[in-house]
């Protein structure tokens, strides 16, 4: 008899843990899950407006002030010739200036057993310049190297007001985003509702990059360089969830 009493208790116990447990799951799969996540991405593409340049000036002596001297005549020139292609002054800004020992050329001689040279200073400055018309990117750098600039850092183009075509973009992509939904609804015989979550993903990227590039002091520089700015695109990618419900009766 205790025995049942034990048993009946154990069952009770049990039913009362069911009890407790199916709520809990029946909220897990609750109205609020009646729904459908897709992923809408569009890009959108202009011509760039604006493009940065980083110029520098290097010069090597074994006086630091000689190759300091040299540094600043030919920034000076550069910066005018600048000025002169039609960048603005304002748009000109120093960003680095360095001097150091190059003990390389020497460490190696006396690693060989040759005569050891002097040691040279290297002195360089650079330039972060905007230019904001297009057109001048090409004769601005040809200025700039003809002027005695021998280090472009990189060229990078722009799109100085992205709103526009950034707002293109995402209306684009939320209609991508309803047709992609749309379709899966109609495969599953569901009315598709109204949005109840957007998430939003923006990048974008430069088709022309130049980086490091070293001009040397004897290379030719006659002629130009040829400068194609190509189209910007910012892609937009938003991950929208609507609300799905049954289709009326007879529709």
């Amino acid at each position: 008899m205790n025995g049942f009493k034990r048993f009946t208790l154990f069952v009770a116990v049990l039913a009362l843990l069911a009890l407790a447990v199916v709520p809990a799951v029946a909220q897990d799969i609750g109205p609020d899950d009646n729904t459908i996540t897709v992923v809408g991405t569009v890009s959108a593409s202009g011509a760039p407006d604006i493009a940065n340049v980083e110029i520098g000036v290097e010069s090597r002596n074994v006086d630091v002030g000689a190759a300091f001297n040299a540094t600043n005549e030919k920034i000076d020139a550069v910066i005018q010739a600048l000025v002169e292609v039609g960048v603005a002054r304002e748009d000109i800004r120093t960003t680095g200036l360095n001097i150091y020992q190059d003990n390389y050329p020497r460490a190696m001689a006396m690693e060989s057993g040759s005569e050891a040279p002097p040691i040279e200073y290297v002195v360089s400055n650079q330039l972060r310049i905007t230019v904001r018309d297009i057109d001048l990117v090409a004769d601005a750098v040809n200025a700039a190297v003809n002027a005695g600039a021998n280090n472009i850092y990189g060229l990078n183009f722009g799109i100085d007001d992205r709103e526009g075509l950034e707002a293109d973009a995402r209306a684009n992509a939320m209609e991508n985003a309803r047709a992609r939904a749309g379709q899966l609804a109609e495969l599953v015989g569901v009315e598709l509702g109204q949005v109840i979550r957007v998430n939003e993903n923006m990048g974008g990227f430069s088709p022309f990059d130049v980086s490091n590039l070293a001009v040397g002091r004897d290379m030719p520089i006659g002629g130009g360089m040829p400068i194609e700015a190509g189209e910007l695109s910012v892609t937009v990618q938003l991950q929208v969830t609507f609300r799905m419900a049954d289709r009326m009766a007879g529709s």
